[in-house]
């Protein structure tokens, strides 16, 4: 091509795309500009007084809900249900996080939402006490208890965790979207997305205490959390994961959101004041290639509102 001719058609493109870019139709006078994609990986982490907007806040800075819920998806929502606990004991997920993923969802498009646990307490209790039931049936959501007639085997494919029983209705859904409390655990130091898979799974979970770092990581590794949504809200510093005292809860006034599960529950461990090269599951997870543990490498976008 001869120079003018280059010339003459580098003019023509780049003046066809100014016009695609002011055509009618595509942006209204005075709407917002669509979020930017959120960077592989990261994390969005936002601190204010009401757990129910820094939630939203939280996912509308990864990108919206839209980004992960098609419309008509059913979508599976696992809070941490496990005990029979209050909201100010903070053993479980808070209900005003769980309000704001439901809604959330819903908005999204979700043909249904179900909201489900395999609880350590009896599940009447854990479900009620914690407040979630209630809110959950409020907003139109299908509250189910673990029936182990619908367990079948799962294949995880770890080299420590490979076939083990889960309960069919967490394979049944479209989306699954992890909704822990991040809070401490006498025996794998916390409890955040990774190790809230716990509540997926029937059988003796008690087995899987020996070896727990790898089976958490190869937990987490053979089941895809589309979308994790940390609670940190109340965070219980001590005698976890039942907890009890409210002299062992401190507000952290936190939410968590990305769609890496190793990479939030590093931001979280790192909120909660541990290093996450301590944590054993995590060392695994990233011993297993499943991201970084170097919060200095991680995409974190931090806000107050």
């Amino acid at each position: 091509m001869k120079r003018r001719s280059f010339v003459k058609n580098g003019v023509l493109f780049s003046s066809s795309l100014l016009l695609a870019r002011s055509s009618p139709g595509q942006a209204k006078p005075g709407s917002e500009a669509p979020p930017r994609p959120a960077p592989l990986g990261q994390v969005v982490q936002v601190k204010g007084e009401s757990p129910y907007e820094i939630a939203k806040r939280a996912v509308a800075e990864i990108g919206g809900m839209g980004k992960i819920i098609s419309r008509g998806d059913v979508v599976m929502v696992k809070p941490n249900i496990g005990w029979n606990r209050t909201v100010e004991q903070a053993a479980c997920t808070n209900p005003e996080v769980l309000r704001a993923v439901i809604e959330l969802a819903f908005d999204a498009g979700a043909k249904k939402v179900v909201v489900m646990d395999n609880t350590c307490h009896k599940a009447e209790d854990c479900y009620q006490r914690s407040g979630i039931e209630a809110m959950a049936r409020k907003l139109g959501a299908e509250v189910r208890y673990c029936d182990e007639n619908r367990l079948v085997v799962h294949d995880f494919k770890g080299e420590v965790l490979s076939k083990w029983p889960i309960f069919r209705d967490f394979l049944e859904v479209d989306k699954f979207i992890n909704v822990p409390i991040l809070k401490h655990h006498g025996s794998s130091g916390l409890t955040i997305a990774m190790k809230n898979l716990y509540g997926i799974l029937g059988g003796n979970r008690g087995k899987l205490h020996r070896d727990m770092g790898e089976n958490i990581a190869e937990l987490a590794g053979g089941f895809r959390s589309h979308l994790v949504v940390v609670d940190a809200f109340r965070v219980l510093l001590r005698n976890g994961p039942v907890g009890g005292r409210l002299s062992d809860v401190e507000l952290r006034r936190t939410v968590i959101a990305s769609t890496h599960i190793l990479h939030a529950d590093v931001a979280a461990a790192v909120l909660f004041g541990k290093d996450p090269r301590e944590i054993e599951f995590l060392q695994a997870a990233y011993a297993k290639k499943m991201g970084e543990i170097d919060i200095a490498k991680i995409p974190v976008k931090a806000l107050t509102v």
